[in-house]
């Protein structure tokens, strides 16, 4: 994982809290906030490393969860057959000027 380190004057991390706050957390990026022109504080994502097991066990489920998916026989309420009849008759409907 990579931890990109900016430094930012104090002022200018206030002003922009928010904004390193969201970098910190969905980039993984750290920040040194600096007073005085000296190194205050360190802003850096509470990240918990994974072990090796633990990552083997996600993409298991992960992989279980997909190849259940490739399995179905519909992938979505658009492709069944109900729907497909719906739509018929609501277009033939429309082409006699019938309008629900």
């Amino acid at each position: 994982m990579y931890i990109m380190n900016t430094t930012l004057s104090a002022t200018e991390a206030r002003n922009r809290f928010f904004e390193l706050l969201d970098r910190a957390i969905y980039r993984n990026e750290e920040f040194t906030i600096e007073k005085g022109g000296k190194p205050a504080v360190k802003i850096t994502p509470a990240v918990t490393k994974r072990s090796p097991k633990e990552i083997a066990k996600i993409l298991a489920e992960f992989r279980k969860t997909f190849s259940k998916a490739a399995k179905r026989k519909y992938w979505s309420v658009l492709d069944t057959p109900a729907f497909k009849k719906r739509e018929r008759k609501y277009r033939e409907n429309l082409r006699k000027g019938i309008v629900d």
